[in-house]
């Protein structure tokens, strides 16, 4: 999988080189077929090595999840009575699937993504180095903002997504003990009194994922503002600079700008995996 997206990142490096090239050939007036032709080779082989990667992380991301549910199901065996006197079966029960199933979402689906964003990044970071040092140095500065934020926002999330797994296994917990005693409930008449405690675990868990939801939601659009306030200002220093002469190339100045467009966006998209992270991590 490490290899698969390394590959993957190669579209996403090198398009956008073979982009200026295809744009610097047609101003020049040479031929352009084989051009076109390496980028539609590079979106076929991107295609493929994507659908490999997914299919190989489906298969063992669910064995991993296997062997997690397999093991925790074990050691329930070894743990002593007093354990599950001190805590509620719903909210054991909670823990062997709830919180096994948020983390295998995130390896099946983020994991994969996360690993080829990196490559992407480091890729595409020395791609623009090489076409401009300075315009790359401006890039930057958006990156360091980028990350500013995710460590503020993502601070704030990780404390409520882990806040909203203990409710859900003390929901479950109070669910399992009322259908589980449920004629004792009616023997003595405490339906009320069980109702109420379902409706104020409900509401708590309710609040919370309100709180978490809301909070990681904050993530994405501030990054997709500095992503377009960077690719604006990017492109207008592009044009002065090109009325001074300092760039000649208007290949060089499409690429350019595709890889800022594309550099900011991981950066974007493992924020956001990030974020998700939080609700694997609390699992």
């Amino acid at each position: 999988i490490l290899l698969l997206s390394a590959l993957a990142s190669c579209a996403a490096v090198l398009s956008p080189y073979v982009t200026g090239s295809a744009v610097s050939a047609v101003s020049d007036g040479s031929g352009t077929v084989w051009v076109l032709a390496c980028l539609a080779g590079l979106y076929i082989s991107d295609w493929l090595v994507r659908f490999l990667q997914s299919f190989c992380m489906a298969a063992i991301g669910q064995r991993v999840i296997h062997h997690m549910r397999k093991t925790l199901f074990q050691r329930m065996k070894t743990l002593p009575l007093a354990f599950f006197d001190g805590h509620r079966h719903g909210e054991v029960m909670s823990r062997v699937t709830n919180d096994v199933d948020t983390v295998s979402s995130t390896i099946s689906s983020s994991l994969t993504l996360f690993l080829t964003y990196g490559f992407t990044v480091l890729g595409i970071f020395g791609m623009m180095l090489c076409l401009s040092p300075f315009l790359t140095l401006v890039s930057l500065s958006g990156i360091v903002l980028v990350m500013l934020l995710t460590k503020i926002i993502t601070k704030r999330t990780g404390k409520l997504f882990s806040k909203q797994q203990k409710s859900l296994g003390a929901l479950n917990g109070q669910v399992e003990e009322s259908i589980s005693g449920l004629l004792l409930v009616k023997a003595f008449c405490r339906e009320e009194e069980m109702e109420r405690a379902f409706e104020e675990k409900n509401e708590a868990l309710c609040r919370v994922s309100i709180k978490a939801l809301i909070c990681s939601g904050y993530l994405m659009p501030l990054m997709n503002v500095i992503n377009n306030l960077l690719y604006v200002a990017i492109s207008v220093l592009c044009g002065v600079l090109f009325v001074e002469g300092t760039i000649s190339s208007i290949g060089l100045i499409t690429s350019f700008l595709l890889y800022v467009r594309q550099f900011t966006r991981p950066f974007v998209e493992i924020a956001n995996i990030y974020n998700h992270f939080q609700t694997a991590v609390a699992g």
